[in-house]
């Protein structure tokens, strides 16, 4: 038995295999506790920071690794996570750096109590009970830092060894979270309990301020989570309620399956039905081009910002301006290649801000340009064809007219209502955003902009409300890269960032700000050179080697690059959920454990 902490932060006592290999033990305990798709998902260990010395250990009796100038803090509750038989952490601790002894043993004992009231049977994993952030936060550990965060992801179990070959012993702490940010087939119908966990992940990240966003972002956070435990008290009610009674056969589930299925088997028809619809008067799209009146504004150092207004023309993956629209068949002022840039939102609701961030590679490194749209719908349908153009997709795909809706729902969700629309609600709102806004604003300020948030989504159930909230999520720029602290061969820089995401890799400064993009789909060849530690990877055009530095593992990122790629092979027919255990495992291990 271990005791294993859930992403929603309560702890079990669970009975896991020691003996095979870290893969097979998440797929049994997956298995167990109802989760799909138990590939995302991976045991993380418990950061454990020294009072007397700079040094992060992994475990609370064998110091494993040793890295320097490694969360260095005078104090944290490694110990207490040690001794104590429940407590938690979070998705990424949190640091403290004062000086008393993290406020007294008492309050981890009552901490303590707390979460023991949170571990209840797997049948309630779909719904995790309303728990004081206010009192939790404070305590949560999180790096404080960018450097700090690349050094916790090294804290990884690696998924081809055992439980045993990396010193866990029986009822050791330890943390279940979702690794790979790469979410196959999230069916609300057939994974609750796995959409209930990857929700509390994302919603802790959100809070801890793990993942940064906007106030407005933040307000559409908070206001998702209020209407999710208000869904979720009401759904408690209903049940109750309706235990007794005897409920008639309900051909609901195989309607709506159905009608999937056609939508997916119709998904380009009625795109482009619905295409024809949208156009406005204002915007001119033929067969292949998008075109419209657009802002431009390239960042130059000392230069006071200026947009100005050409005539743009997304034609596949190359974006062309123009003076004006009677210049289109001419010369372009420019022509910008889009595929393998960085698209970025830059919006900000409350001051009608609808701007697109295109990070352009070069030989120099990431040109920034900044395009301004006038309007949402404006904004929504570029921001979605640059997201397809990025990876070599053009407007006629299916997937385009979904991007744009799915844009301008989550844009539409932060629009303001009028104080009429409010829905009337006594809230403790320190428990609904990070700390960062819950001292900028008092009580009653915050309450109002989160209630006044609410109102556009309180019609939504609690199911929807969390794809809401997931959907929100993965679209913050920062979300879903793993960083490491890598020294490149080819740089003179001691020390620089490498950012994997499920389809990329990232260059990027120590402040985090990218400098090159690498796509996964043009990888040609991965491996290290285990007596140098050195990783080479091989793409297309170009061959990029690199050193792990303050103690990283380099397996740690060849497995992270691996399981992208299974993570991708996952719609093969050979990969589904009916296949054999045993050859997902194998190629997994093929894939990830840098060995033939």
């Amino acid at each position: 038995f271990i005791r294993l902490q859930l992403p929603d932060l309560r702890i079990l006592s669970i009975r896991v295999d020691f003996s095979v290999s870290v893969f097979a033990s998440i797929c049994k305990l997956c298995k167990d506790l109802g989760i799909r798709h138990a590939e995302e998902l991976s045991f993380l260990r418990l950061p454990i920071v020294s009072h007397h010395t700079n040094e992060c250990y992994t475990s609370p009796r064998h110091p494993q690794q040793n890295f320097s100038n490694t969360l260095n803090r005078h104090h944290s509750i490694g110990d207490s996570l040690a001794n104590n038989s429940s407590t938690f952490s979070p998705t990424t601790p949190k640091l403290r750096s004062n000086n008393s002894t993290f406020h007294k043993q008492r309050s981890i004992s009552n901490l303590s109590k707390s979460l023991n009231s949170l571990t209840i049977n797997d049948r309630d994993l779909a719904r995790t009970p309303l728990i004081t952030t206010k009192q939790f936060v404070p305590q949560l550990l999180r790096p404080i830092n960018l450097i700090e965060k690349c050094k916790l992801n090294s804290l990884w179990f690696d998924s081809s060894i055992s439980l045993m070959e990396q010193n866990i012993h029986e009822n050791d702490l330890i943390l279940l979270r979702f690794k790979y940010y790469s979410f196959y087939d999230l069916n609300p119908k057939t994974d609750a309990i796995r959409l209930n966990q990857l929700y509390e992940q994302a919603k802790w990240s959100i809070l801890t301020k793990d993942i940064d966003c906007t106030e407005e972002e933040m307000m559409t956070f908070a206001a998702l989570q209020l209407q999710i435990q208000i869904q979720s008290s009401s759904k408690i009610i209903i049940n109750s309620a309706n235990d007794d009674l005897n409920h008639e056969y309900d051909n609901t589930d195989i309607d709506q399956a159905l009608n999937r299925l056609q939508n997916s088997l119709l998904g380009k028809t009625k795109s482009q039905s619905i295409h024809s619809l949208v156009q406005s008067n204002t915007l001119k799209q033929s067969k292949n081009d998008l075109c419209d009146y657009l802002r431009i504004f390239k960042p130059r150092r000392f230069i006071f910002k200026s947009f100005k207004r050409y005539w743009f023309v997304l034609r596949n993956t190359q974006l062309n301006y123009y003076t004006d629209e009677c210049q289109q068949h001419s010369k372009p002022i420019e022509k910008i290649l889009l595929k393998g840039s960085e698209i970025l939102p830059d919006v900000n609701i409350s001051t009608k801000k609808y701007s697109i961030r295109l990070m352009i590679p070069s030989i120099d490194g990431m040109n920034e340009i900044l395009i301004k749209c006038s309007t949402i719908k404006q904004y929504a349908t570029w921001m979605a064809a640059f997201r397809l153009a990025s990876k070599g997709r053009t407007i006629d795909e299916p997937s385009y007219e979904t991007e744009r809706e799915s844009i301008l729902a989550l844009l539409n969700m932060q629009l303001p209502l009028s104080n009429s629309q409010h829905t009337k609600c006594d809230i403790q709102p320190e428990n609904y955003v990070s700390i960062k806004f819950s001292k900028k604003y008092k009580p009653k300020q915050l309450t109002e902009h989160i209630l006044e948030a609410h109102a556009a989504i309180s019609n939504l159930d609690g199911t929807e409300a969390k794809l809401r909230y997931l959907k929100l999520w993965q679209s913050l720029p920062e979300f879903g890269i793993s960083t490491f602290i890598v020294k490149f061969k080819d740089s003179n820089k001691k020390e620089e960032l490498l950012g994997i995401a499920s389809n990329r890799l990232l260059r990027m400064t120590m402040t985090g700000d990218i400098l090159k993009t690498w796509w996964i789909s043009r990888m040609c060849s991965w491996n290290v050179n285990w007596d140098k530690k050195l990783v080479t990877i091989e793409f297309d055009d170009e061959l990029i080697q690199f050193l792990p530095l303050y103690g990283t593992n380099s397996k740690c990122i060849h497995e992270f690059i691996g399981a992208y790629i299974f993570l991708a092979m996952r719609s093969n027919t050979t990969m589904s959920d009916n296949n054999d255990p045993l050859r997902q495992e194998l190629l997994f291990q093929r894939l990830t454990a840098a060995y033939s």
